[in-house]
């Protein structure tokens, strides 16, 4: 077997399966952020191995080098996972403002509680 785009592809994405699940076992990657990579992985894994699957489609979407769909669907896969994490920084900001506002309540409400009983005290 020669070494070419397919073989780097399918050696790539092994090794990248891998680190997913080594990074999952020592805890740095979420499992429910790390689907989508394994999931990623698994298709390109699938893809690459089979070379017939590749080139029908090539053909079907009209692209004359059949390595092409492979970065065609890498960048697919990435521009989704992008707009993915998007959404979910998007809910997290939301969910900042939120605790901000609620800390700085109980801030305000702790030290006037403190001054409340700082004058109940003179007043004594």
């Amino acid at each position: 077997m020669s070494f070419n785009v397919y073989t780097f592809s399918l050696g790539f994405s092994i090794l990248f399966l891998i680190i997913i699940v080594r990074e999952i076992v020592r805890g740095n990657l979420l499992e429910k952020y790390s689907l989508f990579w394994i999931f990623f992985s698994i298709v390109m894994i699938v893809i690459s191995a089979n070379l017939r699957f590749l080139n029908l489609l090539s053909r079907l979407l009209h692209i004359y080098y059949a390595p092409s769909v492979l970065f065609l669907l890498g960048l697919l896969f990435i521009i989704s996972y992008c707009f993915h994490l998007t959404m979910i920084i998007s809910k997290q900001s939301e969910s900042i403002v939120k605790l901000t506002q609620e800390v700085a309540i109980l801030k305000n409400m702790i030290e006037s509680e403190k001054n409340k009983d700082l004058e109940r005290g003179k007043d004594k």
